[in-house]
């Protein structure tokens, strides 16, 4: 069943000599620190590369039952082709998939300056309003190249002076970049986000927006070194060589340094923070070029992505291969206790491929997975396995063992309330807490509720497991007693009903009910017992209340 889903401290830099204490004189550099804090690269050092190696997802030590998806969860269908609508409802229909992924260019949805192109789109969330599906957007500004007459950013744009640099791609055709860090460009991207982020933030369809604009299609690269991302061939020596002249001119004759890319790519978050407050936004773990700066820029952006906006910002790796690297094993188990992450599968990959993929994706903990549709439909059985191993175990899967309440109790007496579950998933059941501008991750809640004999909801009681449902690591069975207080009711029987709840929003999450020895079954309210509430006694007088209908 599917359901729908900065606290500034300054300090004063002190030292101290033989004549006693004295304030230190403030750098420009420190009190960029104070707004723009960047954590210590304590993931580099050598403990936390042992832990890291110790962390291996085990899926032969979980049960295999089938998967229930929730809001944020799951396979998400690459489109091609936007306006196929046949074929987006052929892929909406299946149930193993969640939505749909993607992509626009500039060009197609501001082809002329504020003049917007949205009914593609718009047709593309309704048919995911209409099979409680979501998307994940994004708009790509340079690499796509749709046309080959145009550029991803529209014409206009560059008619009012922002700067384009060209380069020979993979194909050995000439392509147009723009600069990413260009005022005008920026100035009429900004102006887009506000448009797009005034139409679609709050859209309840829409399960991310990709944060792009600040490199190659929908990623970060800023010069194309790297072209199989591009072209998905394999790179040639005289091309890879143009790649990297390119990238040296763009040092020489642009200004491209590290601290430029760093601004640079932080200010794009920012842009589609304040377009989006509400809407989850989609980062990715992309180096902005071929080199360890690259991976330096994006430790980073993602450290102030993640430290400034917290679950608002999901990290996907786009272009997963087969090829697994160090850093965004390092990247992704480092931000997981945050925030959602995800990957989106390149559509090159083999059935191999596919089973190293599944093998990487649960170590890094991921919740969702963009995969092209082709494979999603393939009947190959050297690709279905693989993804239905994935699938089994992608983001959480709550398994509810046991929940269990007296047989009678005294009106406004509290009720003992014991419990057992277990998340099989290979990520934690995270919820958004908003906090200021940023999305804390925090647990869901337990609600129990308590229905007459009319089935008429008489209570509603809210707790916290004793072990958040944000900290549930895979395959670990977690056991809570809770005393439930209640109010005054009426003598009678009650049947108690259990649910998994985020408490903000009231939305109930779907779990996997294995209680009382019945087979697995899909729910989001599942009944845990019956009750009889007697006449209260003296002790029940003056018993706290809870939220009553």
């Amino acid at each position: 069943m599917r359901n729908s889903y900065i606290a500034l401290s300054l300090t004063l830099l002190m030292s101290v000599s033989a004549s006693g204490a004295v304030f230190a004189k403030n750098e420009p550099v420190e009190i960029l620190k104070y707004f723009n804090p960047i954590q210590e690269k304590s993931y580099l050092n050598k403990s936390q590369d042992r832990l890291i190696k110790k962390k291996a997802f085990k899926v032969n030590d979980l049960p295999t039952i089938s998967p229930v998806a929730n809001k944020e969860l799951g396979y998400f269908a690459v489109i091609k082709d936007n306006d196929n609508i046949t074929a987006i409802k052929e892929l909406l229909s299946k149930p193993y998939i969640n939505g749909v992924s993607v992509t626009y260019t500039w060009n197609e949805l501001e082809p002329v300056e504020d003049t917007f192109k949205w009914e593609s789109l718009d047709r593309i969330l309704e048919l995911c309003a209409q099979t409680n599906r979501t998307a994940i957007v994004r708009v790509a500004t340079s690499g796509i190249d749709k046309t080959t007459d145009a550029n991803d950013t529209p014409k206009w744009v560059f008619d009012g002076g922002a700067k384009a640099i060209t380069y020979k791609g993979a194909d050995g055709q000439n392509h147009q970049m723009s600069l990413f860090w260009d005022k005008t460009y920026l100035a009429n991207w900004d102006n887009f986000l506000s448009e797009f982020g005034a139409r679609y933030d709050k859209n309840p369809n829409i399960h991310s927006i990709g944060i792009t604009g600040g490199g190659l299609m929908t990623g970060n690269l800023v010069t194309p070194s790297s072209l199989p991302a591009y072209t998905g061939k394999t790179v040639v020596s005289e091309v890879k060589t143009a790649g990297n002249q390119l990238d040296e001119a763009m040092k020489k004759e642009h200004g491209m340094t590290q601290r430029l890319l760093d601004q640079h790519g932080k200010y794009i978050v920012d842009l589609f923070a304040k377009s989006f407050p509400t809407a989850r936004l989609n980062f990715d773990l992309g180096p902005q070029v071929d080199s360890r700066m690259g991976q330096d820029v994006l430790d980073e952006i993602s450290d102030y992505a993640i430290r400034r906006y917290g679950q608002r910002i999901f990290l996907t790796r786009l272009n997963a291969d087969a090829k697994h690297g160090f850093d965004d094993y390092r990247l992704f188990l480092k931000f997981r206790p945050d925030t959602l992450t995800g990957i989106q599968i390149s559509e090159n990959v083999t059935g191999a491929d596919l089973e190293k993929i599944s093998r990487y994706a649960l170590d890094d903990g991921i919740s969702y997975a963009e995969i092209p549709a082709s494979i999603l439909l393939s009947t190959d059985p050297a690709i279905q396995k693989p993804l239905s191993s994935l699938a089994s175990h992608i983001g959480y899967q709550l398994l509810v063992q046991q929940a269990t309440v007296p047989t009678e109790a005294a009106s406004g007496e509290p009720i003992k309330a014991t419990f057992k579950a277990m998340n099989f998933g290979a990520a934690t059941a995270k919820r958004p807490s908003r906090q200021l501008d940023k999305d804390i991750a925090a647990s869901f809640r337990v609600e129990i509720e308590l229905k007459d004999a009319e089935g008429k909801s008489a209570v509603l009681s809210y707790h916290t497991p004793e072990t958040p449902t944000n900290t549930w690591a895979a395959g670990h069975p977690v056991a809570w007693e809770e005393e439930l207080r209640m109010p005054q009711l009426a003598p009678g029987e009650y049947s108690v009903w259990m649910s998994v709840v985020d408490s903000e929003t009231k939305r109930k999450i779907s779990f996997i009910d294995i209680m009382n020895n019945q087979e697995p079954k899909a729910a989001v309210s599942a009944p845990i017992g019956k009750i009889k509430i007697l006449p209260p006694s003296s002790r029940s007088i003056g018993a706290s209340e809870t939220i009553n209908k």
